[in-house]
């Protein structure tokens, strides 16, 4: 795998997303992504539109997209056609010197008469200008996205990747975008955008009808509100964020999804046994269980995913 491959496959896997979901995200076929992370560069399509595809899977899972596209080869190998050796074989149709000595005479003859016409003829033909060179497909347009939300914090989507939290200001590419506003507590709004110019854009929240049962566990991508400063359970599994981290959790023996979405620092989770947790910086996340300190769930930068429970 080269160095390309190989940055994209750990991002895309810190996040936690499948090649399945990031080819849904993108619209874009899986075989595409597949080529890229296998810099199997003979697969793609022709540059200009590959290199695209690979700005666009590095937005996705929130990559720098230059210095991915320094590294995509920028042409593939020539391929020259064999050329045929010359054959000493004589011809069939080959006669006695004698039987072309009249013909040959006569052509010699015609050449220098139209040689001599050729080189005393005035020139009037025109020069021909220089090839051009080759013309660069001008980069994407982009504009100013500003967003601002009440109430403020609101998660920013746009495509699907998480710009940030409002009020936020960005450059995004031009055209058809769908954004997505969330905030724990209200409801979700989504719409279809079509990005030509600079827009400044403000949405106020809907609050979620209160329930009469007991709430529903926050929706994936939502951070559930918390109190650091609370005691810590002492049944159950507590995840102790000492640092940001992506964070997915689910149910240990139904596999539903209870939780998803990056944590800020300082944030403590709570959650019933059995439970299997996929982090995507472990050596921030501190794990206990029942009460009792398990120590950080790995390193700083590592994906670990761990059961905790029967």
């Amino acid at each position: 795998m080269c160095e390309l491959g190989k940055r994209l496959k750990e991002a895309r896997e810190a996040r936690g997303l499948e090649l399945a979901q990031a080819a849904e995200v993108l619209k874009v076929r899986r075989a595409i992504l597949e080529a890229l992370e296998d810099c199997r560069f003979d697969e793609l399509p022709e540059p200009p539109l590959a290199r695209g595809y690979l700005k666009r899977y590095a937005q996705l899972l929130g990559l720098d997209p230059a210095p991915l596209l320094a590294l995509y080869p920028s042409s593939a190998p020539q391929i020259s056609e064999p050329v045929s050796p010359p054959s000493d074989k004589p011809s069939a149709t080959s006669r006695p010197g004698w039987l072309w000595a009249v013909p040959l005479a006569v052509l010699l003859v015609l050449l220098g008469w139209w040689g001599y016409r050729t080189l005393n003829r005035p020139s009037t033909s025109t020069p021909t200008p220089p090839p051009s060179a080759p013309v660069t497909p001008p980069p994407p347009k982009q504009v100013s996205l500003r967003i601002a939300t009440q109430p403020p914090g609101a998660r920013v989507y746009l495509d699907g990747f998480l710009l940030g939290q409002a009020p936020l200001e960005a450059r995004v590419e031009a055209g058809e975008r769908t954004l997505r506003v969330e905030a724990a507590g209200y409801q979700k709004y989504e719409q279809v955008l079509t990005l030509q110019t600079d827009r400044n854009l403000s949405f106020a929240l809907t609050p979620v009808p209160p329930a009469s049962s007991a709430p529903e566990p926050p929706a994936p991508g939502t951070v559930p509100p918390t109190n650091p400063t609370s005691p810590t359970p002492t049944t159950g599994l507590v995840l102790r964020l000492e640092g940001t981290s992506w964070v997915r959790v689910t149910d240990g023996r139904t596999g539903r999804l209870l939780y998803e979405g990056t944590v800020a620092s300082g944030t403590q989770l709570s959650y019933p046994l059995p439970v299997v947790v996929r982090v995507g910086n472990a050596g921030v996340v501190r794990a206990i269980v029942n009460g009792q300190d398990r120590g950080r769930m790995g390193n700083v930068g590592q994906v670990v995913t761990q059961r905790f429970g029967e």
